[in-house]
């Protein structure tokens, strides 16, 4: 009996640390010189390891971006366990897995709504991405 509630414990934390979503960071203020005023940008930050969900939220996620103005908006995902991802995410101040828009200094974090949405309302995330973006 006590096998299994260990063992039900090691699978539960072990599914919570693959997925780990950056905290709430609503309208940060960001030191990111490479967006100007005009132009938005959205990152998605994820690991090596990568399950179902975070899959679900770059794709989806890419796919708000790419049915908006594409001169103004452009979509980038980094591994943050390989050196390129490593320094923009350090730029940004992300320190784990995250779903970032950026648009001159000002910065949203909507993690938690991708995670939340990319796979049982996709809509809802893109429309989420959408406003965001609108509201710069």
């Amino acid at each position: 009996m006590k096998f299994t509630h260990v063992l039900f414990f090691v699978l539960l934390a072990g599914l919570a640390l693959s997925c780990n979503a950056q905290g709430d960071q609503e309208n940060r203020q960001s030191d990111n010189s490479q967006v100007r005023a005009e132009e938005v940008q959205v990152y998605y930050f994820h690991t090596t390891r990568r399950c179902a969900t975070c899959k679900a939220v770059e794709e989806v996620s890419k796919q708000a971006v790419k049915e908006m103005d594409g001169n103004k908006v452009s979509f980038a995902a980094y591994n943050i366990e390989k050196p390129e991802g490593e320094e923009q995410a350090k730029k940004l101040g992300v320190h784990g897995q995250g779903l970032l828009i950026v648009g001159g200094d000002k910065q949203i974090n909507i993690t938690r709504e991708g995670f939340m949405f990319a796979r049982s309302q996709p809509e809802k995330l893109k429309d989420i991405v959408q406003q965001k973006i609108n509201s710069l």
